[in-house]
C-alpha cells in the first residue's frame, strides 16, 4: 500500500478535486478524503453525538420535574397576587401565559447560559485540543464543529420541554377560583 496525501487550500471544491485526480489516475487507484479513509471513526463519533443528545435530554427532562416544583411554589406563593389579578379582570388564560411565561423566562436563561458555556469549551478544544483521540489515527484530538443546526434543536428541546413542564403549575394557576374576602 503506497499514498500520497493532498493538503487543499480554504475554501477549496473538495469534491471537484476528487472527481478530477480520479479521472486523470483512473479505476486502477482508490482517491478518498480523510472521512471518507476513516468512516467508521467518524460514524462512531456521529452515533456517539446522538446517544449524548439522548442522555442530555433525559437529564434535562428529570431537571424539568424541578421546575415544575419550583413553579408550584411560585404558584402557591402568588396565589393572593392571582386572586388580585381576577378580582382586576385577569382572566384565566393571562394568568397562565404569566406562569408559562415563567418557566420558558427561566428555561431560555438557562439555555443561553449553558450554550455560552458549551461555546467556549469548544473554542478551547479547537485551540488547545483538550481532549485527544488515543491510538495513531489522522487526527490526534476530538473533532469539535459548532453547527447552527445543533444549536437550534438544543433550544428547540429545552424550549419543547420547558413549556410541557411550566404547563401544569400554570394551569393550577389559572384555575383558581375567586375569593373576595378581606384580610
Amino acid at each position: 500500500y503506497s499514498a500520497v496525501e493532498l493538503k487543499l487550500q480554504q475554501g477549496a471544491d473538495e469534491k471537484l478535486i476528487i472527481q478530477t485526480i480520479q479521472q486523470q489516475l483512473g479505476n486502477q487507484y482508490l482517491v478518498e478524503n480523510r472521512y471518507q479513509q476513516n468512516r467508521s471513526l467518524f460514524a462512531v463519533m456521529q452515533l456517539e453525538k446522538w446517544a449524548i443528545y439522548g442522555i442530555l435530554s433525559l437529564i434535562l427532562i428529570v431537571a424539568a420535574f424541578n421546575m415544575i416544583g419550583a413553579l408550584t411554589m411560585l404558584v402557591l406563593e402568588k396565589q393572593q397576587d392571582v386572586q388580585i389579578l381576577k378580582a382586576m379582570g385577569a382572566t384565566n388564560r393571562f394568568v397562565q401565559r404569566i406562569f408559562l411565561s415563567e418557566g420558558v423566562l427561566l428555561a431560555m436563561t438557562g439555555t443561553i447560559i449553558g450554550i455560552a458555556l458549551a461555546l467556549l469549551f469548544c473554542l478551547l478544544q479547537v485551540t488547545f485540543k483538550i481532549i485527544p483521540l488515543e491510538g495513531s489515527f489522522v487526527i490526534d484530538y476530538y473533532p469539535v464543529k459548532v453547527m447552527i443546526t445543533d444549536l437550534l434543536l438544543i433550544m428547540a428541546t429545552v424550549l419543547f420541554i420547558a413549556v410541557i413542564a411550566s404547563w401544569l403549575p400554570s394551569v393550577k394557576a389559572a384555575r383558581q377560583q375567586l375569593s373576595l374576602k378581606a384580610q
